[in-house]
């Protein structure tokens, strides 16, 4: 995929900044302009698809040709940004990372799907599971997607719970996997919507905001999640895909547990959870699922040895590790070492 971008504006410094870093991206192409008759007389001559213009830098409006896409970079002084009311607008004075992000975005509506050339990947999927509330399920799909970054792996990480609970280390800023739910049901471009939505937390992890509000979560179809997994996987934005599901086994859990190469089984210690496990381990679904899964124990402790499920490959045991602080959690499970990676490789 190549956008062809031609920017004008009459601060060449500027411009050479902000082109500068937009180069670096694979998919933008770009060319700067200071004066509107050489810009008018380059798209004579190339096909860009967007355009993005200070509209101050000249007193008569602009002509577009068909097909291409004009977004206005203003500020708060710009005075000709009526001319042209129907045309999105990004602030000029910001970081360059967000003025790709909102380039994406904003292109992402006017093209589709069809006629464009995009790189194809081939993402590997592990989902994680647990059929028992609190075994820390979250932190140890977490610790799973910390240890394949450490390996310079690019790791993607998605929430599908119906409450998020990894907020805490992925920040909540806008619709993450709605919209993408809501590209597949429109006519806006899925690869440049992920890529324009898609963060990166402190580490180096990548990740979109999970489900907001109750009702998205239950609006969504099992064939809409099975669509956004499948398109994620394709859009070569990452090697793994790490899948954080809720413990409730309904139609949401199980079409992403049936659509991912590995499930891996978070199991606890304790009476209440033995008895969840023994129940899980006789559901014929389940069975027919297992040659997928492997198991983490969590919250192990010595002296307890809880049901066993020999069946299934056991891939790490998680000591209890207290009233460890959140911010300090992973670091503990990475410095114990007790989860084995290799085996999801």
């Amino acid at each position: 995929m190549n956008i062809k971008i031609a920017i004008l504006d009459s601060d060449m410094n500027y411009l050479e900044r902000l082109s500068g870093v937009l180069q670096q991206y694979d998919e933008l192409s770009v060319s700067i302009f200071t004066k509107k008759d050489t810009l008018e007389q380059a798209m004579g001559q190339n096909s860009f698809q967007i355009v993005l213009f200070h509209p101050d830098v000249s007193e008569s409006q602009i002509s577009f040709p068909a097909g291409v896409m004009p977004i206005g970079l203003c500020d708060d002084e710009t005075k000709n940004r009526k001319r042209y009311p129907q045309m999105p607008v990004i602030q000029k004075y910001q970081r360059i990372s967000n003025i790709y992000k909102e380039l994406l975005k904003c292109y992402a509506e006017y093209a589709d799907d069809n006629g464009m050339e995009f790189l194809q990947g081939s993402a590997k999927t592990i989902a994680v599971y647990s059929p028992v509330g609190g075994s820390g399920k979250t932190t140890i799909a977490l610790a799973i997607a910390q240890k394949l970054h450490a390996m310079n792996k690019r790791v993607f990480f998605l929430s599908a719970e119906q409450f998020s609970s990894a907020s805490l280390y992925f920040p909540v800023q806008e619709e993450g996997i709605t919209r993408l739910i809501e590209t597949l049901n429109g006519t806006s471009n899925f690869q440049l919507t992920l890529k324009g939505i898609l963060k990166e937390n402190e580490i180096g992890i990548l990740y979109i905001e999970g489900f907001r509000r109750l009702v998205d979560y239950e609006d969504v179809s099992y064939t809409e999640i099975e669509n956004v997994i499948s398109k994620i996987r394709q859009c070569d934005v990452c090697d793994y895909l790490i899948i954080d599901t809720g413990s409730c086994l309904d139609e949401i859990t199980k079409t992403v547990l049936e659509s991912v190469d590995k499930i891996v089984l978070v199991q606890r210690n304790g009476e209440n959870a033995d008895e969840k496990i023994k129940l899980f381990d006789t559901q014929v679904w389940v069975n027919e699922q297992k040659e997928r899964m492997c198991v983490v124990k969590n919250f192990a402790e010595q002296n307890k040895k809880g049901y066993e499920l020999p069946q299934l490959p056991m891939i790490g045991v998680v000591h209890n590790y207290g009233n460890i602080l959140n911010h300090d959690l992973l670091s503990y499970i990475e410095q114990e070492n007790g989860i084995s990676i290799n085996t999801l490789l």
